[in-house]
């Protein structure tokens, strides 16, 4: 798995490439996950609510995708366009279980640590 700052620069480079079909569409910002070895209760808390609003936020980055999509005028409703619609939908997706997977891997962590 590549580090989480050259996830986040894929990622940040697919959202810049952004066409007309999702100008008005923002991606929102990486969340850190604190190392569950190390976290406090609360710190483990306050990540799960920050990844909670993260996910929240990704799916209305997804749904203005596919607004931003079906509001093109027919002569711009491509293959290319569609294409990098999916790319874009398909790389927050990934970006949204990866930052899920982590997450769920420093609570064990957490919990493996004596954390309750």
């Amino acid at each position: 798995m590549p580090p989480p700052t050259a996830t986040a620069a894929l990622l940040l480079g697919l959202a810049l490439a952004a066409g007309p079909a999702a100008a008005g569409c923002t991606y929102p910002a990486p969340v850190p996950v604190p190392d569950g070895r190390a976290a406090t209760g609360a710190e483990m808390a306050a990540a799960q609510q920050k990844v909670q609003a993260y996910v929240a936020s990704m799916e209305q980055y997804l749904a203005c995708l596919g607004e931003a999509e079906a509001a093109l005028p027919e002569a711009e409703r491509t293959a290319g366009a569609r294409a990098l619609t999916v790319k874009r939908h398909n790389a927050a997706v990934e970006a949204m279980e990866r930052l899920a997977a982590q997450f769920n891997e420093q609570v064990r962590a957490f919990k493996a640590a004596g954390g309750r």
